[in-house]
């Protein structure tokens, strides 16, 4: 009981990302984490062997196997929601293994968007990966759904200007749809946010 309870501690789950974490712990963490899903099985556990998974992708070596953690992730989230279905950070993290498994094509990673958007329109903490998830998918957006990802670009540069920056500078797609979205925002807001997207990386 005690491992388990480690197990979903968070500060355990810190060093998920940290690449000096070995394979072993990431191992153990997920066999003590099933184990806690034996004994209980919640959303947050669930949404953590999801997390599990994706880092296990980041780490696999071949198409492959990427994918297949990918899968695994996916259903992980999948199980999340069943539990916890107004989870709006799950709903994002499910748009992305999505993306990452042809949920572009089949339809099913725009409707895991509309949901995150749905549950939680004004998260500040995936706002840029919600409307990294939308540019990517524009094309499948409605043009009321398009609206709402401008109204949240603006929204969003008054809170985390350099995220959306930075985001806007990965490509020329970015920049297009960040910049017509900033044109309907106040000229100081609009002329400082052109003035950093053309700075040197």
């Amino acid at each position: 009981m005690a491992a388990m309870l480690l197990a979903l501690s968070t500060q355990r789950y810190d060093y998920i990302n940290n690449p000096n974490t070995t394979d072993a712990t990431i191992d153990e963490l997920y066999d003590t984490t099933m184990a806690a899903i034996d004994w209980v099985p919640t959303s947050k556990a669930w949404t953590r062997i999801g997390y599990l998974e994706l880092q296990r992708a980041k780490r696999a070596t071949t198409p492959t196997d990427k994918t297949d953690h990918y899968l695994k992730a996916d259903q992980a989230f999948t199980q999340a929601l069943t539990i916890s279905p107004m989870d709006s950070f799950t709903w994002a993290r499910l748009t992305y293994t999505r993306l990452k498994t042809g949920g572009k094509e089949d339809g099913t990673a725009v409707a895991a968007l509309r949901m995150s958007l749905l549950t939680g329109p004004y998260e500040r903490n995936i706002a840029i990966s919600q409307i990294n998830y939308a540019i990517s998918l524009w094309s499948q957006l409605t043009t009321a759904e398009q609206e709402d990802i401008r109204k949240k670009i603006r929204w969003i540069d008054t809170l985390e200007h350099r995220a959306l920056v930075n985001l806007a500078k990965r490509n020329l797609n970015n920049i297009g749809i960040t910049v017509e979205a900033m044109t309907k925002a106040p000229t100081k807001r609009f002329s400082r946010f052109i003035r950093d997207i053309n700075k040197p990386s």
